[in-house]
């Protein structure tokens, strides 16, 4: 990495999932809070790019939010996005396109919840997705149930890889205007395919005067592709979906070695301990 590139770096997104923070543990990596520091102290913006939304962050991840001032979060990937509280941008469902949706998920007896501004919303549940869900719901009561006209940002759909061809023939996406993310053997989220962590993060920086050269981002997953491919240096996990690694710069070591904070400091984005 040149310093004419370091230079150019004005914020960092990371991603949560098994980039910054282990579902299987619940623990956040051990270096993140130094990481984010480090990066204040040089001048550069801690951010968050995640599929979850804003009110299931992980407890550890929000005490470290509290205490250094984050504030820029790209949230629901990219369909919701704030700084602080307030809205930067949003994409909701059109009713019409989530009546659709839904009733053609329930007619084949797959479950379905809602992300929605202030909370996730089930619309039918089995036992099997309530499983897939819970790493993401740990420290989120998953009990609410969607009220009529609320605005609705990403379907989470319960079902295995199998299915996914006689969905895309079904011509429920809409020829393409929609899209499946598979983040679970047993778990799909569905958005508007113009959707993405990036569109987000091209919301956030707008707002900074910023474009995204001057943007790093770090991710793991299918969901980070987008933003691995357009920001101006991207970061992969080492315990990443292997397709995802193709997009990177740099790979880091994986979120249980401490990937992150490893890898600011080879890149020289931060100062030793």
């Amino acid at each position: 990495m040149t310093q004419a590139l370091k230079d150019r770096i004005r914020i960092a997104f990371f991603d949560i999932d098994d980039t910054i923070y282990s579902k299987a543990t619940g623990q956040l990596s051990p270096g993140i809070e130094k990481a984010f520091a480090g990066l204040q102290r040089r001048g550069v913006i801690p951010a968050i790019a995640s599929g979850r939304a804003r009110y299931v962050f992980p407890q550890p991840l929000e005490e470290v939010i509290g205490r250094l001032g984050l504030e820029y979060f790209v949230t629901i990937n990219g369909q919701l996005n704030l700084r602080g509280s307030s809205v930067l941008s949003d994409y909701p469902f059109a009713p019409q396109d989530l009546a659709r949706i839904t009733s053609y998920f329930l007619e084949q007896g797959m479950p379905v919840v809602y992300s929605e501004r202030q909370r996730m919303s089930i619309v039918s549940m089995t036992h099997d997705f309530e499983a897939a869900l819970s790493p993401i719901t740990r420290d989120y009561p998953l009990d609410q149930h969607h009220v009529e006209g609320d605005p609705v940002y990403q379907m989470i759909i319960g079902y295995d890889e199998s299915q996914q061809p006689g969905i895309d023939a079904s011509g429920i996406l809409d020829n393409g205007r929609f899209k499946t993310v598979r983040w679970h053997e047993d778990a799909v989220d569905l958005l508007m395919t113009a959707g993405s962590k990036v569109r987000g993060i091209r919301d956030v920086i707008a707002s900074l005067g910023l474009t995204l050269d001057n943007v790093m981002v770090f991710g793991d997953s299918l969901n980070d592709i987008e933003m691995l491919s357009e920001a101006g240096y991207a970061v992969a996990m080492a315990n990443g979906h292997p397709h995802v690694k193709q997009y990177a710069d740099y790979v880091a070591p994986a979120q249980a070695e401490d990937g992150v904070h490893r890898a600011l400091l080879a890149l020289d984005m931060i100062d030793p301990d």
